[in-house]
């Protein structure tokens, strides 16, 4: 009788402990099997690469870029190009996975090969210039829009994207489009007119250079040292020229006031948004009622 109660109790502690020991199994298969999702879940937020876009204001300090007098004010460029950068700095803060970083945020000197060593120092991934005109040659009455874009197929091998040339391209030309949206024209100097409003221009006697200029690759550089700058650093690079200072008509129609250079900010920011694919960010119902108070 004392042997049968014995062996029933060694037979309670076999059961205890492997019921015991199942669950441990199970609670070591449910732990391993979570940490691998919770890693997989974390990689995954940082597979989305940010799109990094550097906005270079065009002049500032000692450089003052083009000066023209309206109603007894002097107007110089380098404000202009200030003030359309930072507002086009909060309209690219709408879309996703961007980041935007500045050559400059006051009016201070900044060479142009500095320029494109920020760019390249922020990893950016284009460098996009921000300028107003001034008449080349007076008689032609220049007015409008332009983008000037690499001239040259140079392909560093640092280059972030697979066609430079192509890349510099498809943003200017959807820039300008946006820019005749609001009713400018195309500008009508340097061929711009002609080539819908892009502008590639060699360092070349046909570009208007005294001597030619070379890529290590052989081929001509670009005219404009800082699209020639930022080509070697292998950034895409572009000048946006919105309107003509040196025309009253530009001038007053898309230069005179705040809202005027807010509306070349957006149309720059739809342009780069359209040429890049970036998807705008959900705005909340909260945000939106605090706009709307704003306003």
């Amino acid at each position: 009788m004392k042997k049968d109660i014995r062996q029933k109790k060694e037979t309670q502690k076999g059961i205890i402990w492997r019921t015991t020991l199942s669950v441990a199994v199970s609670c070591m298969l449910l732990v391993t099997s979570i940490i691998p999702l919770k890693k997989v879940q974390a990689d995954s937020s940082t597979d989305v690469k940010k799109t990094i876009i550097c906005l270079d204001p065009g002049h500032g300090g000692e450089t003052d870029g083009a000066t023209y007098t309206y109603d007894e004010i002097v107007v110089y460029e380098k404000d202009l190009n200030l003030q359309i950068a930072l507002k086009l700095e909060q309209e690219l803060q709408k879309y996703e996975n961007l980041e935007v970083v500045m050559t400059r945020r006051e009016d201070i000197t900044v060479g142009l090969k500095e320029r494109a060593q920020i760019a390249a120092n922020q990893d950016a991934n284009y460098l996009i210039s921000i300028h107003n005109n001034a008449a080349g040659n007076p008689e032609l009455k220049p007015k409008g829009c332009m983008v000037l874009a690499s001239a040259s197929h140079y392909q560093p091998q640092k280059t972030q994207v697979p066609d430079l040339y192509e890349a510099t391209g498809s943003l200017g030309l959807s820039i300008v489009a946006k820019l005749q949206n609001l009713g400018l024209s195309l500008g009508n100097e340097l061929g711009a007119d002609s080539s819908y409003g892009l502008v590639r221009r060699p360092y070349s006697p046909e570009g208007g250079a005294r001597s030619t200029s070379y890529y290590p690759d052989g081929s001509i550089s670009d005219y404009y040292a800082l699209l020639r700058y930022g080509t070697e650093a292998g950034i895409p690079s572009i000048i946006i020229e919105h309107a003509y200072l040196s025309n009253e008509e530009d001038y007053r129609a898309y230069l005179a006031t705040e809202e005027e250079l807010e509306l070349l900010a957006k149309a720059d920011a739809q342009g780069i948004a359209e040429a890049l694919g970036l998807i705008e960010k959900e705005v909340s119902e909260e945000e939106t009622v605090q706009e709307a108070v704003i306003d």
